[in-house]
């Protein structure tokens, strides 16, 4: 193998691990969008919202059951399905296997890009075989909304040892047929070694002002210093760095073939190449 395909190989197996951190996400985006539509359901089934009086109850809740699922994403575990006294049985599973993917790049798509109203009807519509009520998908779009927003917002720590900054796709359907939508995204490495996608956004990875965004919205959401960024040497993002983070950046390739030789030291050898 010559030098250039051994930098090419390690430059998809980075990205690989990337597009995999992202992949975990989308699939959390995926229970939350599933267990929102499920409450929406029970809801229209009963009559009823939760603790509601209405003359137009047919039924009430009796806890939860936990079934896994299967996604495109990957695995789910202890799903919570709604159950009622009457025995309400969904038949949003039996939609969901018929099209999966679909439904799942939809979801991913709110929970990257943005939700929207238009995209949650079509969502619940799909699931339930029903076309659902405004009030209904108003419901399961300020859930999910919050849930998301939530998730984007929230405070970071304010150290990481290293974080990888990188650009990716997701694939997208627009009019039948897949379309990539480019990401940009950083995950942060904890000093326990807990990874984790600290940030991500809809751009071009050769979007100077897309980068500078993304990394702006770390420091308002509490990350003071970051040891060591990673990158695959992007002009666009290798420029805003150092006027938001001063600390040193190093390109994928050689940060994978560091930590390949690293761990071919003794431990007080370690110590010391990471401080040179």
């Amino acid at each position: 193998m010559t030098h250039q395909q051994n930098d090419t190989q390690e430059q998809d197996e980075s990205q690989a691990t990337f597009a995999a951190l992202l992949r975990e996400k989308v699939q959390q985006a995926v229970r939350t969008a599933l267990i929102s539509v499920l409450e929406a359901e029970v809801d229209a089934f009963i009559g009823a919202v939760r603790y509601e009086r209405s003359e137009q109850r047919q039924d009430y809740r009796n806890g939860h059951y936990h079934r896994s699922l299967e996604t495109s994403m990957g695995h789910i575990d202890d799903l919570p399905i709604p159950r009622t006294r009457a025995g309400y049985q969904t038949q949003l599973f039996e939609r969901y296997h018929r099209r999966r993917s679909e439904l799942d790049q939809s979801i991913g798509e709110m929970f990257i890009g943005g939700v929207s109203m238009a995209r949650v009807g079509e969502v619940v519509e799909t699931l339930t075989g029903t076309k659902p009520s405004a009030s209904t998908v108003s419901r399961v779009f300020h859930t999910l909304e919050s849930e998301y927003e939530q998730w984007k917002r929230r405070k970071l720590a304010e150290r990481y040892v290293y974080a990888f900054a990188d650009g990716t796709y997701f694939t997208v359907i627009y009019n039948g047929e897949g379309c990539k939508m480019p990401i940009l995204a950083v995950v942060g490495i904890t000093e326990t070694g807990e990874r984790d996608v600290l940030a991500f956004r809809v751009g071009d990875r050769e979007n100077e002002q897309a980068w500078k965004d993304l990394l702006d919205d770390l420091k308002e959401r509490g990350v003071k210093t970051i040891d060591l960024w990673v990158s695959d040497g992007n002009q666009a993002c290798s420029m805003p760095l150092p006027r938001s983070f001063r600390t040193p950046l190093v390109s994928a390739v050689w940060f994978t073939r560091w930590t390949m030789c690293s761990a071919m030291f003794p431990p007080s050898s370690k110590s010391n190449s990471s401080q040179n």
